[in-house]
């Protein structure tokens, strides 16, 4: 059988995003959550392994889990940043309740294609940077979930085991052409406002071009894990990753998939000796069987299959 035919059968295909599962200090920021993008909010605790939580109802079934926690890193110089997708009308109104609250909404420039429309970005209560595109088929409220982005300290620890482990499609690369280093040398100038975590200047030696702080691209891969994508930044920061046993935790990113995807990642990550935790039975709430592992940058990924499947 050819070796890409085969990747496609056995890789990770998701249906959608189930939930994502982000950190707060206060769980009060669900009243924002509510009030201005128009979550519904469903209940406490109703996901595993998240401590302390409050979960929100997003369109499509998907759930946006807030948890608790007094030590979060401070991301907002990262490219980390959660997605939401709603209708151009609501998206409007969305503008008009940030301005109302004094929230600043960044429209920065983007690096995916896919997303050149939709650079709308502010930070919630929490210090969370949030996304919000507009999509034809995202009318009225609430908000579906769309994409999450992630960062790493080794992006080719990251491709290998997103593509060649789990078999997911990259669909868009940044900072591997001249292209990206030219609209780098923009945004030093000031000509384009590109969003944190994305851009940074390296400081060169004395001795090369007297001292001056040169513009680069934080390298940052597209991926498609089925229909869903997925963004993978590299750190521009040190950041503490979990510990190496700590397999289910927060902040977490989980895929909708059916039985037979879950039970073959499992069979996958078991062959390539990666550590995970499932499959386990869940016997209430809307996951009915889940699996979790860690990507190689220490974040927290879960496959689940919802209980209505």
């Amino acid at each position: 059988m050819d070796a890409s035919l085969d990747k496609q059968k056995t890789g990770l295909t998701a249906k959608a995003l189930s939930h994502l599962v982000i950190e707060v200090d206060d769980l009060a920021v669900g009243g924002f959550y509510r009030d201005v993008l128009g979550f519904a909010p469903l209940g406490s605790d109703m996901i595993g392994n998240c401590g302390a939580s409050v979960t929100l109802g997003a369109a499509n079934g998907g759930l946006l889990v807030l948890s608790r926690r007094d030590d979060r890193p401070d991301c907002s110089a990262t490219g980390v940043h959660q997605a939401y997708a709603v209708g151009k009308a609501a998206r409007a109104t969305i503008a008009a309740a940030l301005k109302d609250r004094g929230i600043a909404v960044h429209t920065y420039k983007e690096d995916r294609p896919a997303e050149e429309a939709d650079n709308f970005y502010f930070a919630d209560p929490a210090g969370n940077r949030v996304q919000i595109v507009a999509r034809d088929d995202a009318a009225g409220r609430p908000p579906t979930l769309d994409h999450a982005a992630v960062q790493v300290a080794n992006m080719w620890w990251a491709e290998v085991f997103y593509t060649q482990t789990l078999g997911c499609a990259v669909e868009h690369r940044v900072g591997w052409k001249t292209t990206d280093y030219a609209r780098a040398q923009l945004w030093a100038d000031g000509k384009e406002d590109m969003a944190p975590g994305t851009r940074r200047l390296d400081q060169r030696y004395s001795s090369i071009v007297n001292k001056k702080a040169m513009p680069r691209v934080n390298l940052q891969i597209y991926l498609r894990m089925g229909a869903v994508p997925f963004a993978v930044y590299l750190a521009n920061q040190h950041f503490q990753e979990p510990p190496e046993n700590m397999l289910a935790g927060t902040p977490r990113a989980g895929f909708s998939v059916t039985n037979e995807t879950l039970d073959n990642t499992a069979r996958i990550l078991d062959a390539a000796r990666w550590p995970q935790h499932g499959p386990v039975l869940i016997g209430e709430g809307p996951i009915a069987r889940a699996l979790y592992f860690k990507d190689p940058g220490g974040n927290f990924i879960e496959l689940a299959v919802r209980r209505e499947n």
